[in-house]
């Protein structure tokens, strides 16, 4: 089994550790985790079993793999003695808006560098995760990625020139959702539904419409317009929807997400 190094403890870091022990591709015993000055890393080993490293050399001896799971703003104040103590090793980055070229420049002497965008239903493993690689993978380094990145749901190969499109799309999609959800909650409140009822009516809608979307392999337009009687209270809201100019919001959404990742990856 590998022994794997985190560099960084926060919520995608645990949601790999757990997605790991769960496949059983690692033990507890083979993960170490460093944190910063907060309690992340002792929660993480106090609900996984991890071992907490005392600093860089500790984290990372013996170790097969590094994965690199601190905040992008931390990467530029990274403690310098994790580059060369990379040597050999194989390096994953989740860091969104950070290069393949910047990240292997501090990890200069990895043997090769991962880039990877999870998202948090990763947490439950429903997530969906692309990645890319500054060489092509061996085999076996294929096989060690994909241990990592597959307890977080599917996961998606594609070239780095579309990893602020990703990023935008399936990174930041969560917190859209989410955000039209309470949306959707707070209106029907506003209709006269306690919370509770708004609750129950809107997550279960969404929650069976999308389970009928996947079920029948349709297209999401054809399932509208079967929904969608002439004159009939649904056409009357997606024509709300549309002089709100709903779809060019949402398109406006992914846009300025992708041109922040941009703006991240020149830093």
């Amino acid at each position: 089994m590998p022994k794997l190094a985190f560099i960084g403890s926060g919520r995608m870091a645990g949601a790999i550790v757990q997605g790991l022990l769960r496949s059983k591709a690692c033990r507890p015993s083979d993960i170490a985790v460093i944190g910063g000055a907060d309690s992340t890393a002792a929660d993480l080993s106090k609900a996984a079993g991890v071992r907490v490293a005392s600093g860089p050399e500790d984290l990372l001896e013996g170790a097969d793999a590094v994965v690199l799971a601190c905040k992008p703003q931390q990467f530029d104040g990274l403690d310098e003695r994790y580059g060369p103590l990379s040597e050999g090793k194989l390096v994953l980055s989740i860091l969104a808006g950070t290069k393949l070229e910047t990240i292997g420049r501090f990890f200069d002497v990895a043997r090769n560098v991962v880039r990877a965008m999870p998202n948090t239903p990763g947490a439950i493993g429903r997530g969906v995760t692309a990645r890319c690689s500054a060489v092509p993978l061996t085999p076996e380094d294929a096989k060690l990625v994909g241990a990592l990145l597959s307890g977080l749901g599917e996961v998606i190969e594609l070239p780095e020139s579309m990893f602020d499109a990703v990023t935008a799309v399936s990174g930041s999609g969560p917190g859209f959702f989410f955000e039209y959800v309470a949306a959707y909650e707070q209106a029907a409140v506003a209709l006269g539904f306690t919370p509770e009822q708004a609750k129950l009516l809107v997550r279960r809608t969404f929650e069976g419409s999308l389970a009928l979307l996947q079920s029948t392999g349709d297209t999401p337009d054809n399932l509208r317009v079967q929904v969608t009687s002439p004159g009939g209270t649904t056409k009357a809201g997606l024509d709300a929807l549309a002089a709100a100019k709903f779809r060019e919001a949402v398109a406006a959404a992914l846009i300025a997400a992708k041109k922040r990742g941009e703006e991240l990856g020149r830093k």
